[in-house]
């Protein structure tokens, strides 16, 4: 790094938690951090699975940070003071980092996550992506960083090759200052595992996608009785090999948009009978929304996605539709 240009302390934070069967990425992707870029590193992550809370704050309880030690063996730099756990929520985990903990804090990523989040469904419903509009909303510049995998492959040395290439492209991006020069607090950046160490690279828009049902009625679900997670449609935790255990509650990039269809689901009315329990089924259920210049297009490529973002919800406002509020009596302004 050219000597005129700051050294950056980051705040890494996530959804998955620590190093876990579900949080695969974490340790690798900081050392990387750390002897590719000789960058600083803190960390406030949540203490268990977040998942799909989106920016969610859980206001009646109460959040209890710890210290946290790597799991790991690899060559982690470790201070004492600069790794926490929190047992709230990615969003909590940002706040709380950054007007609590650290000072110091010039960039937020949050990730790596397991498995992409792409499409405007994936971003509504993402803690990757909430906790990165979180210090968005700070005023901190942020990054939601996510590897997309492809064929239940996640090999180590696939693993190294994204966290390489996520080195360099957020390299580049501080450099330039990218996020003043785009007016967007936030790039939300998918990054494939794979085998190619120089993957295209594409700025892109955000797809714009459906859910279907994002559960199943347990007894409707034939997965079930096999032992098997409807979400990815492999062995639940309890009964799997290693590799299946990392990708219980991900979406795969490798499956054809044909298999994310909920038309085997049962509609019977019967379904709404009292005492029914339902199982969170979510991968099964994303439409496709892969246009060409889209995030999800980018990753269905095995290519990187480099959205930016604004930590909002996009006002229509009134143009176009003058007639219409005239119409009803309303004021357009």
């Amino acid at each position: 790094m050219a000597n005129n240009i700051k050294t950056p302390t980051v705040l890494i934070t996530n959804d998955d938690g620590p190093l876990s069967d579900e949080s695969p990425f974490i340790e690798s992707f900081i050392e990387a951090i750390q002897h590719r870029l000789g960058w600083n590193v803190r960390v406030c992550i949540p203490s268990s699975q977040r998942s799909w809370i989106a920016k969610a704050f859980l206001v009646n309880q109460n959040v209890t940070i710890k210290e946290y030690r790597p799991k790991t063996t690899t060559d982690i730099k470790y201070e004492r003071g600069t790794w926490y756990t929190a047992t709230g929520t990615p969003a909590s985990c940002v706040n709380i980092a950054l007007h609590h903990l650290f000072a110091d804090i010039d960039l937020v990523i949050s990730g790596p996550n397991l498995g992409s989040n792409v499409a405007n469904t994936c971003a509504l419903a993402s803690g990757t992506l909430g906790a990165a509009m979180e210090a968005g909303l700070a005023n901190k510049k942020a990054i939601a960083l996510s590897f997309a995998f492809y064929n239940h492959d996640i090999s180590p040395d696939k693993v190294q090759n994204a966290n390489a290439t996520a080195c360099a492209i957020i390299e580049k991006l501080w450099k330039s200052d990218a996020w003043q020069k785009c007016n967007a607090p936030v790039f939300n950046i998918n990054v494939p595992i794979s085998g190619n160490t120089s993957p295209d690279v594409f700025v892109t828009t955000m797809g714009r996608s459906h859910f279907g049902s994002l559960y199943r009625k347990i007894g409707q679900c034939q997965h079930q009785a096999k032992g098997i997670n409807p979400v990815t449609g492999l062995p639940w935790a309890k009964d799997a090999d290693a590799k299946a255990k990392h990708l219980r509650i991900a979406v795969d990039d490798g499956q054809s948009s044909a298999n994310n269809t909920r038309d085997d689901v049962d509609k019977n009315v019967e379904d709404g009978e009292d005492g029914a329990t339902y199982v969170f089924s979510a991968s099964v259920s994303i439409s496709d929304g892969s246009g060409e210049g889209t995030d999800m297009w980018a990753v269905h490529k095995a290519a990187v996605s480099i959205t930016p973002l604004r930590p909002e919800l996009y006002s229509l406002g009134n143009a176009g539709q003058e007639s219409l509020w005239d119409e009803l009596g309303f004021t357009s302004l």
